[in-house]
């Protein structure tokens, strides 16, 4: 692969306990695209993700081997800290988690914890921010209000533009758009593909229509082994693999 990586998986196994969810994951995400990964329930896709900034060790009992490198740093090493590969990484979850407060402050709220006082300043990374994530001409009147008032998708939005508001480097999500309607499921796409300009995405789904819309590329997983990865132009149209030729035609699921 000729495009260059920013992160790179080397050897990945996860295991939860006595089971192994990821069996040696190797994978160069390009930057300035789209990866989707795909595969059956619980086949591994969301442990992949969250290895990718560490949330993993957030749980019990979760054992990680391997190499995760970020510009060619290895996120696993001792001495790292997590705050800081958790800020280079924006994570969307599956359902919005609007901060208790409002419009303005949920945006705000990375910028402050990183030293920014200034109203001006803030003010115009509030703006900067809802309009990447295409919803300040939606809320500019009501930046006051609490964000919880938003529509479900008005708030993964804002999820967004907060996440955005730390400068990360890479966007992570994880089935982002599986709790919204379809209008705000087609709005969360248009800024997702906006974004890759500048962005490296990673993303999670379910829905083969969603990663034939968004992918440059695709990682097939089933029952933790990735089987294919390549351009989605070729895995979702002509794969090698019989796996994932079968997941893709809806034979397994």
């Amino acid at each position: 692969m000729n495009t260059r990586s920013r992160l790179v998986v080397k050897n990945l196994n996860v295991y939860y306990g006595k089971n192994q969810a990821l069996k040696n994951i190797n994978l160069q995400i390009p930057e300035n695209s789209i990866t989707v990964i795909i595969g059956p329930s619980g086949c591994g896709k969301t442990t992949l993700l969250k290895s990718l900034n560490r949330l993993l060790d957030e749980q019990d009992g979760v054992r990680v081997e391997g190499q995760v490198l970020v510009d060619g740093q290895d996120i696993y090493r001792p001495e790292v800290d997590v705050t800081l590969i958790r800020k280079r990484m924006g994570l969307l979850s599956q359902k919005p988690q609007v901060l208790p407060m409002s419009i303005y402050d949920n945006v705000a709220f990375g910028p402050r914890l990183l030293g920014v006082k200034a109203r001006p300043v803030l003010d115009g990374l509030v703006e900067k921010y809802l309009r990447l994530a295409g919803l300040w001409d939606e809320v500019r009147q009501r930046l006051q209000e609490p964000a919880s008032r938003l529509s479900i998708g008005q708030q993964q939005r804002l999820c967004l533009a907060r996440g955005l508001a730390v400068e990360p480097e890479v966007i992570l999500g994880d089935e982002p758009t599986s709790a919204l309607d379809p209008q705000s499921s087609r709005n969360v796409e248009a800024q997702l593909l906006a974004l890759k300009q500048n962005y490296t995405v990673v993303l999670v789904t379910h829905i083969l229509r969603q990663a034939r819309r968004l992918a440059d590329y695709v990682a097939f997983l089933y029952f933790g082994e990735l089987i294919e990865f390549g351009p989605a132009s070729e895995v979702l149209t002509t794969p090698r693999d019989h796996r994932t030729r079968a997941y893709i035609t809806g034979e397994i699921s």
